[in-house]
């Protein structure tokens, strides 16, 4: 039978000295998932700042990458050594669901648990900038894992001490779980279809006509985005882009009357950000609908 040992825990837990001191000698197969996630932001094209969305979004990635392997493995028949952070049981269970389905594998946990002298000495030996008091936050934040789960053993691993930790099953953890993946699941195909709405929008704003607001004489009208620029209109999507401050002009007004060229010509604030409290009521009207566009110009106001 097959075995998949997952060993789980926070930054600097040990779990790749683990691994390496009761593994690494045996033929298994070890998947790290931060390999995967560096791949998966690699893919991405993603750099260290990114959006918490973004950072979601590979982290699942990263994580369905790494199931992959695991089963690929599972299913040649190769005994698998899973490294993972997996502080919640919804996480845990999103794995252990697939891994059931394709094998009736044995499956294992193991929970680092070290001391604070070994943690310490862990951070001390990485360089990490962290302290043991944010890690042991972080390890707070672990779902103790449950029978319930469908693991078969549950191992507590104190420094160099592994201890059988088998609590009563508890199917709340389950079902909570379970509830947890679904929301999860249909707020990602929420986010999904929300952007590939706004992106079809985008890009019908190129051929539709819209109206144009001149900020400065007041000057509407309903066309296209190609007459618009014949007629020497300053708009998106031709001329900047939508929802970020720009000249909203016509082909006769000046750029040095527009609320852009006023909020990176004054200097009564540290950087060129729109203060709402400083526009007068026609430009807090212009800023207004810059920052609804391009909704904002479907319909007259």
């Amino acid at each position: 039978m097959v075995t998949v040992s997952f060993v789980i825990g926070a930054n600097a837990s040990g779990k790749t000295y683990f691994i390496n001191k009761h593994f690494a000698d045996k033929d298994v197969d070890i998947h790290n998932i931060y390999d995967y996630q560096q791949k998966a932001y690699d893919e991405a094209g993603l750099a260290a700042e990114i959006s918490r969305s973004a950072q979601f979004r590979c982290l699942l990635k990263a994580q369905e990458m790494h199931l992959d392997a695991i089963i690929e493995s599972v299913n040649v028949g190769r005994d698998v050594v899973v490294e993972q952070t997996f502080f919640k049981a919804k996480r845990r269970i999103s794995y252990i669901d697939k891994i059931c389905e394709v094998s009736d594998a044995r499956i294992e946990i193991y929970v680092m648990c070290p001391s604070d002298e070994r943690w310490q000495m862990n951070i001390d030996e990485r360089e990490l900038k962290r302290s043991l008091e944010t890690l042991k936050k972080d390890q707070d934040e672990i779902e103790f894992p449950n029978p319930a789960e469908g693991f078969d053993a549950i191992y507590k691993v104190i420094d160099d001490d592994i201890e059988l930790h088998m609590e009563p099953p508890n199917e709340e953890i389950v079902i909570r779980a379970r509830k947890d993946l679904s929301e999860e699941k249909e707020k990602v195909r929420s986010e999904d279809e929300e952007k590939a709405k706004r992106k079809e929008l985008l890009e019908s704003m190129n051929t539709r006509p819209f109206w144009h607001y001149c900020e400065v004489c007041g000057k509407k009208e309903f066309i296209t985005d190609e007459d618009a620029f014949n007629s020497g209109w300053d708009y998106p999507p031709r001329t900047g882009h939508f929802r970020m401050l720009g000249p909203r002009t016509c082909g006769k007004c000046m750029l040095k009357d527009t609320l852009y060229y006023k909020v990176n010509t004054e200097k009564k604030v540290p950087l060129p950000v729109v203060v709402e409290e400083l526009l007068t009521p026609e430009e807090r009207i212009t800023w207004q609908r810059i920052k609804k566009e391009p909704e904002s110009l479907l319909e007259e106001t």
